[in-house]
């Protein structure tokens, strides 16, 4: 699919590598073909600064600001469209603050959450297998049931009765041996 986010004045980007990683801009102005001004007056760290086009992602949000627009405008357009918000609430935006999250946590809330998903995985094990005890879900539990019933068919055939008798009779009689050698 082709990406329709054009780079523009007023459109959104992410930096993608580099010390301000993950952070998200506004192009305020287009230096020539590879390098753009960018600046985002919410983020302390994303004062108005130039970036290569090879290190940033055009997002889809926008914002409709004139070429070389002032702190002001930039941050009053962002706020009237609550672009920020919008991206805020993305897939991408969620997945990178939960790594962020998880990047700037101690070694105890790391632990906590190891001890939460163990046990939530405990829950949802058990949970399962009495569902699958109720009426078979898993492979395995079919495969029995399946096995089950087609020795079913198998065993009321006469030929495979005198079978099963010959071998309770054999086992019978070895048992019968090792009780009388005890």
């Amino acid at each position: 699919m082709v990406s329709n986010n054009y780079i523009r004045v007023g459109r959104m980007i992410r930096i993608i590598r580099g010390p301000r990683a993950n952070k998200v801009g506004v192009i305020v102005d287009i230096i020539d073909a590879n390098r753009v001004l960018v600046e985002n007056p919410e983020d302390g760290k994303m004062w108005r600064h130039v970036q290569n086009l090879k290190n940033v992602e055009p997002l889809k949000f926008n914002v409709p600001i004139s070429r070389n627009a002032t702190t002001k405008q930039v941050a009053a357009a962002l706020t009237d469209k609550k672009s920020l918000e919008k991206y805020a609430a993305t897939k991408t935006a969620k997945k990178i603050a939960a790594q962020d999250a998880l990047a700037n946590s101690t070694d105890f809330e790391r632990y906590q959450l190891r001890v939460a998903k163990r046990s939530r995985a405990h829950w949802a094990r058990k949970i399962f297998d009495e569902n699958d005890s109720k009426a078979p879900v898993s492979f395995h539990k079919k495969l029995l049931k399946k096995l089950q019933k087609t020795s079913a068919k198998v065993d009321k055939k006469d030929g495979a009765k005198k079978r099963i008798s010959k071998a309770q009779a054999r086992s019978k009689a070895r048992l019968a041996k090792k009780a009388v050698k005890k």
